[in-house]
């Protein structure tokens, strides 16, 4: 029945839009399965020409043909055969209310954005519903051949919600060219000479002959079912459109945005608030520009950089007047910022946290009250195994972040592999293999090969002991 269906909707809507050319044209995709679509997604990428900047986004036209064809479809004449319809206009007028200003300043491809070509990809091989594993296909195709921007990955919503409004207009002007089928219908009932010879193959059609007969007075469960089951597939197809744009709507597309793999190691930046962590990105972007590197390669430059002397260096000059000091950062908006940022929280509060003139009386480090939502690409925690062997004599006082567990090390002291287990416990305890040793802060080594367990208390037992 779907098949049916489907092949009704094709070819009604081929017929009238031969005649009635309009300016938006509907496009097709095939749908792509699992192992195809990764293969595709590949050479799709490799395809797609060097970006070029400046592109033109078409929502201003897909929305005006929308708003036009939800205006018709209220039109008297038409009765109730489109009410369904009516539920879906606030919620797509609002989505209509979006500003997509900011895809016309990312790199374009063809003159449109690189950005909505990929999730035009992602979508339209896909049915129109978003697949997280196929959008992360496609996005690690790119960023293998060419890594995507900060202002690709930071717009990536609106590219996919401007996909399916663009989506939203093709379907709406197949209904557009439905209601020219019940405007014909109309006029075939009442005097067939009346259709023009060109529409004369519509005669032939199952669905304009259902329409036909709901116009005539027939019974329209019976004659009007396959008008009724189009209708339908219509409603449904809206409906997983707006669904579809929900689910965009929560998705975080940072974590494709592969510079973030490297930053995320650095405490400073992984536990920063969003609007910094946006405005240290786009530094990186511009400072990337300058130079016409990757972005990625520019970060992999700044990591090496933090390992350098200079790293995290500012110009400071000082002013005394009357009982105050008054100091003045000179930093130019390069490497250096960036690295000073990441030496130090308050100097990425300074520099990046936005709106900073206005948190006056404050210390730097109490300047932000925002939450970090911002989710990492990957998260690092910092581990002390606390080993020390010295003067041949072990001593151990690790340090493990809250999120680990346990950890296991093999060490080598004087050509003697040693092991070391480290456990959560109610208290701080040591053993030398079974032995359980008290009143020892540190164990001599020698020739032979060591099995040490150290039990370190967890934060609650820290807590109930007062610790």
């Amino acid at each position: 029945m779907e098949y049916g269906v489907s092949a009704a909707i094709v070819a009604i809507f081929v017929i009238i839009y031969f005649f009635t050319r309009t300016k938006v044209r509907p496009l097709y995709y095939d749908f792509y399965d699992e192992l195809y679509f990764t293969t595709a997604a590949e050479e799709y990428i490799k395809a797609l020409p060097l970006p070029k900047e400046g592109s033109k986004n078409e929502t201003k036209k897909y929305a005006s043909s929308i708003k036009s064809v939800m205006r018709k479809l209220k039109m008297r004449r038409y009765g109730d055969f489109f009410a369904k319809f009516l539920e879906f206009e606030d919620e797509i007028k609002s989505l209509l209310k979006t500003d997509f200003a900011k895809l016309d300043e990312l790199p374009s491809v063809n003159g449109e954005p690189r950005a909505a070509c990929i999730a035009r990809f992602c979508l339209a091989h896909s049915d129109y519903v978003f697949d997280e594993s196929r959008v992360k296909c496609t996005i690690d195709a790119q960023n293998k051949l060419r890594t995507l921007s900060f202002c690709e990955i930071e717009a990536m919503r609106l590219a996919f919600t401007y996909v399916l409004i663009e989506k939203l207009c093709y379907v709406y002007k197949q209904l557009d060219t439905l209601a020219r089928v019940h405007s014909l219908a109309a006029k075939y009932v009442y005097n067939p000479v009346l259709l023009s010879g060109k529409y004369k193959k519509l005669t032939k059609s199952r669905l304009f002959l259902s329409i036909c007969a709901i116009n005539a007075g027939y019974r329209m469960d019976y004659f009007g079912k396959l008008h009724a089951d189009v209708i339908d597939s219509f409603v449904l197809l809206i409906r997983s459109i707006l669904a579809t744009v929900k689910h965009i709507s929560e998705y975080d597309f940072s974590r494709f945005y592969t510079p973030l793999e490297i930053l995320d190691k650095f405490e400073v930046f992984s536990e920063a608030p969003s609007s910094t962590k946006n405005a240290f990105l786009n530094l990186v972007r511009e400072a990337s520009d300058k130079e016409n590197l990757d972005e990625f390669m520019y970060v992999i430059r700044l990591e090496k950089y933090m390992r350098s002397a200079s790293a995290g260096h500012m110009n400071v000059n000082k002013l005394n007047l009357m009982s105050r000091s008054f100091f003045v950062i000179n930093q130019k908006r390069d490497i250096t910022m960036l690295a000073a940022a990441l030496s130090s929280r308050h100097f990425m509060n300074l520099y990046f946290t936005p709106n900073i003139r206005k948190r006056r009386g404050k210390s730097i480090a109490k300047m932000v009250e925002y939450e970090n939502t911002y989710e990492p690409i990957y998260k690092f925690y910092t581990v002390n195994f606390g080993i020390s062997t010295s003067g041949g004599k072990l001593r151990i006082s690790p340090n493990l972040p809250r999120q680990i567990e346990s950890a296991d090390v093999v060490f080598s002291a004087y050509g003697v592999e040693n092991s070391l287990h480290i456990r959560r416990g109610e208290e701080k305890e040591l053993f030398l293999g079974a032995t359980k040793i008290s009143g020892v802060e540190q164990i001599r080594l020698g020739d032979k090969p060591l099995d040490i367990t150290v039990k370190i208390p967890d934060e609650a037992s820290s807590e109930r002991n007062g610790k």
